[in-house]
């Protein structure tokens, strides 16, 4: 078991997230230590002997991984792999090999990383069956859907321990280590678009350089500026508005501090059946950025995404508060009612009607935003608004709170 201490509020808010003050916490690392970047990715002198060659399974026929995640036990993921080896056939494991290890100085290797990840069971910000969802606006290459390629452009050397590390497992565009969800989308989503994106982005190789250029259909949005003033980012608000009581270890979620919401509170970045990219469960929008000290053999500071799921990793964090619903009272603390609480559904597909289309997506605004005077249809949660009536009927709700329209 590893310690780790949460580092004082000061430096969290430099890192976008808030803080949890001295609390120390208790983190079990799974997979490779992150302290190390990219140390399971093959090169020549941590392999030497096998340097060049294609056949993985010729010289690693009986070789097992020891490598254990939360959801995942040591035989569970050495299942995984061995379904996926199975499923490209084992003269082209090295696909399957070199998404977590690089590709081992082969050239023409497709890293394949959605034949493991396509078939695991609903995660947060994962669902199965990903790559063949309804809206795929991280489409690189320009094919229509979510594919290997795609994921190399955000994930170069991903270490695969069930718990996201920014500095470990997002890419590192010119040469910078992330600290948050934030900082990566906004280095797109930006003025530095036109710059950046006639250079190479994808790392299609494993080791840890940008090596190929993308070629979306169409730019992504700028919404730099407008964060600087929106609500959800760095925008003031009045203290009188309502978020849901839910609380991590003791402070609330949604806005400490006044830490700007991070993008995949709303999105998912890989895919989604809803427009825009929005999530599809409530409980995606529980998350935090935290920064943390590993103490038993390095002191460099870390940024790690707590959520739901990987609050599992820390013995100190854990999530509470009650909320209620038009038909039931979910207590966070409790785990069961948590993860039905995490799975209530957000629906933000376009509707009939105005009116059918304000109440689908006000299933989004529930999951944060606390109150009783209506519900919303899709997953029960209350709002602080009567949904038929608030503002102008003749508008739905993404027309005046999106990107710098929540004033």
């Amino acid at each position: 078991m590893k310690r780790l201490f949460l580092a004082l509020g000061g430096l969290l808010f430099v890192a976008g997230c808030s803080g949890l003050g001295s609390t120390s916490v208790h983190y079990t690392d799974f997979g490779a230590d992150y302290a190390e970047k990219g140390g399971t990715y093959l090169t020549p002198e941590n392999h030497p002997d096998g340097w060049g060659q294609s056949d993985c399974l010729g010289c690693h026929q009986n070789f097992k991984h020891t490598m254990a995640t939360v959801d995942l036990s040591v035989d569970q993921y050495q299942k995984l792999i061995d379904d996926a080896v199975n499923a490209v056939g084992v003269g082209n494991a090295i696909g399957v090999c070199s998404a977590c290890h690089g590709t081992n100085g082969v050239s023409g290797v497709q890293r394949q990383c959605l034949v493991c990840h396509d078939q695991m069971g609903n995660l947060i910000h994962f669902y199965r069956g990903t790559s063949q969802r309804t809206h795929a606006l991280h489409d690189f290459n320009g094919n229509g859907r979510i594919d290997d390629f795609d994921c190399t452009v955000c994930h170069w050397q991903p270490d695969m321990d069930g718990l996201v590390e920014p500095g470990t497992d997002f890419a590192h565009f010119n040469g910078i280590s992330y600290k948050n969800v934030q900082d990566l989308c906004l280095t797109c989503h930006s003025n530095t678009w036109g710059a950046l994106s006639g250079e190479p982005l994808a790392d299609t190789n494993g080791d840890g350089k940008a090596d190929a250029a993308v070629s979306p259909k169409e730019a992504p949005p700028n919404i730099a500026l407008y964060w600087l003033s929106d609500y959800h980012g760095q925008g003031e608000w009045s203290n009188s508005t309502l978020f849901k009581p839910i609380d991590l270890s003791g402070q609330l979620l949604f806005h400490v501090q006044h830490a700007p919401l991070e993008c995949s509170q709303c999105h998912n970045p890989h895919a989604s059946n809803n427009d825009n990219l929005i999530i599809e469960k409530v409980g995606e929008t529980l998350l935090a950025d935290k920064a943390v000290v590993q103490q038993d053999n390095t002191s460099v500071l870390e940024y790690v995404v707590v959520d739901p799921r990987s609050q599992n990793y820390f013995k100190d964090l854990y999530f509470e508060g009650n909320v209620t619903s038009v038909n039931a009272t979910y207590d966070l603390s409790n785990a069961t009612q948590l993860q039905e609480y995490v799975n209530l559904p957000v629906n933000y597909t376009q509707g009939a009607t105005v009116l059918e289309t304000r109440e689908n997506q006000a299933s989004l605004c529930a999951a944060c935003h606390d109150g009783t005077y209506s519900y919303a249809p899709a997953n029960g949660l209350g709002l602080p608004i009567d949904i038929k009536t608030h503002m102008n009927p003749d508008q739905v709700c993404s027309q005046c709170h999106t990107h710098g329209g929540t004033f």
